[in-house]
């Protein structure tokens, strides 16, 4: 706004022009300038007539690699940002995008001002689908993030036969909760797709971290062929509650430095380059998951490489109130998985960082004792 602007008429002007472009003044979040303007008393009127919005003065520097729709350069030489309105605005707003272009008003001789709006991406009302790793199993250990999601969404689709139906168990009242276990992936996107194209809130609920053996590329090509919005709620793999249920660092200084996630070959062809024997080769710490039915071929490749005294450890269901853990050696390990009847659901971990407590960081070397004391 020009300086001292004059604030008769403005407020119900914004409103107005608010409620005009299809949008609802009562969900303004915030009011946001630039700090050459923070001390305008238009700034504060608008702020007061609004409840007490937050307010955001940010810095021309600020401002400055923020994109805007409408760039002045005239601005830029007072300001150095290319806007002030859209500019602010998309700050505050996380970023967000402009809904309501840069305005130009004079209700009076002289004092013009200009306004823009921008919206917060987590109030757009659009379909959203998030990708939420569920942990290894215990509710528990799913992440803040992910709980939020899933309090929050309209439809919950788990995977059954891996994932724990009490993940599921703090959904809001009148949420669709539905197994994947017996739906193929086009049954699984068409119910998906429903509800999303109906503005809902859509959680994906795969075991561990979705990212490591979680069947969600095929997902993601047809979410990114259809243009719709996803985003990945990390979770804690089950390789990493091997490491805390077999109370083993995995990574063991000067000895080993390397985790190898992988699995053996079974109805899923192995890249040639990636066969367990050549992985072995490193006898590093490895995690084999989805293994346990082919567990003589593992054994027989490990061999390899591995002694035959190396320690292994098959962990059935980690985390789960079932769980059972069975240390032994490399040269007992087929052995320990048939005579336990143990299942898919069994990470194998192989090295001879299992219940190492050998090696010393570097971190309580006498060069780093300073960071020790008080």
């Amino acid at each position: 706004c020009r300086r001292q602007c004059a604030s008769a008429g403005i407020l119900a002007h914004l409103v107005s022009e608010i409620r005009r472009l299809g949008y609802a003044p009562e969900a303004v979040a915030g009011v946001s300038t630039i700090d050459i303007k923070a001390d305008e008393p238009l700034i504060a009127e608008i702020v007061r007539s609004l409840g007490n919005q937050p307010l955001h003065i940010y810095t021309g520097e600020e401002l400055q690699g923020v994109e805007v729709p409408n760039p002045s350069n005239k601005v830029f030489a007072v300001t150095g940002s290319y806007g002030v309105a859209e500019a602010s605005a998309r700050k505050a707003a996380g970023m967000g995008a402009i809904v309501i272009e840069k305005q130009k008003g004079q209700l009076s001789e002289g004092n013009d001002f200009t306004f823009a709006v921008a919206q917060t991406a987590d109030s757009v009302r659009a379909g959203h689908i998030e990708i939420v790793g569920a942990g290894p199993g215990d509710p528990d250990l799913v992440s803040v993030r992910g709980r939020q999601f899933l309090e929050k969404a309209d439809l919950i689709l788990y995977a059954g036969s891996l994932v724990p139906r009490e993940l599921t168990a703090c959904a809001k009242a009148g949420s669709t909760v539905r197994s994947s276990a017996a739906m193929n992936l086009e049954e699984q996107f068409e119910l998906m797709a429903d509800f999303y194209r109906r503005g809902k809130l859509v959680v994906r609920l795969h075991t561990g971290d979705p990212c490591i053996y979680g069947a969600i590329q095929e997902q993601m090509a047809l979410f990114d062929h259809y243009g719709m919005r996803y985003h990945i709620t990390p979770g804690i793999s089950s390789f990493q509650a091997a490491a805390a249920a077999l109370r083993s660092q995995f990574t063991i200084p000067e000895r080993t430095q390397t985790i190898i996630l992988t699995r053996g070959e079974g109805r899923t062809p192995m890249p040639e380059r990636e066969k367990l024997h050549l992985l072995a080769q490193s006898q590093s710490t490895m995690c084999i998951f989805l293994s346990a039915a082919i567990v003589d071929d593992v054994q027989r490749e490990l061999l390899v490489h591995y002694p035959p005294e190396t320690p292994v450890a098959a962990c059935y269901r980690l985390t789960w109130p079932d769980e059972k853990i069975f240390r032994g050696s490399l040269a007992h390990l087929s052995e320990i998985v048939k005579e336990n009847n143990l299942t898919l659901t069994t990470m194998i971990v192989v090295g001879e960082a299992i219940d190492n407590r050998e090696g010393l960081s570097r971190l309580y070397a006498d060069e780093f004792k300073h960071l020790f004391r008080t």
